[in-house]
């Protein structure tokens, strides 16, 4: 990180000493490591306030790391392990992410605070439906026959169709970010599509074959869940040493400087001019 000293050399009249004003400021390089803004935000909130990226990062991986096992249906879980969950997808999913992305809003951030609040409300979504208190599947039908209804799951399927669109539309943003940043939503794309294909499969799968081609759908949207998940715990590394000053050997690989360099866009949201 760079330092700017800035002395004031003008001494008040009545003899005072002279003000010594130091300013830390970072590179496009530094705040994209720490924030995934590929720009620095106007001001210096950055520096007076505390950075939510980490909380927002850590807030996701922890029911999404969950959720992408029992989609990979390990020791026993699976989809109806949802459930047991839900209050991770509560309280770490949807508060601690939309902390975060109020966090970003506040310090300028455009780009994560929709990221960290659009997958915030994701899991309060999740933990919605899968709330047992809620009765929403249950209202369909008594037990299985609720799961497996076609009007629940084509409402099911639609969403995540809906949800990897909006994974795309971020995408777009996020090659500009840095490499795990990138590929962890361009992952989350194919995982939203292949539990969509789960989703209208699941009512008409009445025999076991199509039972089990349900089944390898969730663990094909596991799998792409599962780098999404390694890309995250890499950033979340990044992120907690970054925070402390801890060094750390993961290198940033910054995309801001590659992919639409010194462009009018990113000049405006860095307060600065078009190169």
């Amino acid at each position: 990180m760079a330092a700017n000293e800035n002395i004031e050399k003008s001494a008040a009249s009545n003899g005072n000493p002279l003000s010594r004003q130091v300013t830390v400021q970072m590179s496009p390089e530094q705040y994209e490591r720490v924030f995934f803004q590929p720009t620095p935000a106007r001001g210096d909130l950055a520096r007076r306030l505390g950075n939510p990226t980490l909380l927002g990062v850590l807030g996701f991986l922890i029911p999404f790391n969950t959720t992408i096992l029992c989609l990979l249906q390990l020791r026993g879980s699976g989809p109806s392990s949802f459930t047991g969950v839900s209050g991770a997808y509560y309280f770490l999913g949807g508060i601690a992410m939309n902390l975060a992305g109020i966090g970003e809003f506040i310090l300028g951030n455009t780009f994560p605070f929709a990221v960290f609040c659009i997958y915030g409300c994701h899991w309060c979504q999740i933990a919605y439906s899968e709330d047992p208190v809620q009765g929403i599947v249950a209202s369909y039908g008594v037990g299985a026959a609720g799961a497996d209804n076609v009007s629940y799951n084509s409402g099911q399927g639609m969403y995540n169709v809906t949800m990897a669109l909006v994974s795309f539309v971020l995408f777009l943003g996020a090659v500009r970010t840095n490499v795990p940043f990138a590929l962890a939503i361009f992952c989350l794309i194919f995982l939203f599509s292949f539990i969509a294909a789960a989703d209208f499969a699941t009512p008409y799968a009445t025999t076991a074959a199509e039972g089990a081609h349900v089944l390898m759908l969730l663990r094909v949207a596991g799998g792409f869940g599962m780098v999404t998940a390694l890309s995250g715990w890499y950033l979340a590394i990044s992120l907690a040493c970054a925070s402390t000053g801890v060094l750390c050997p993961l290198p940033a690989l910054d995309l801001a400087h590659v992919i639409f360099p010194g462009t009018k866009a990113a000049a405006i949201e860095g307060g600065g001019a078009a190169v």
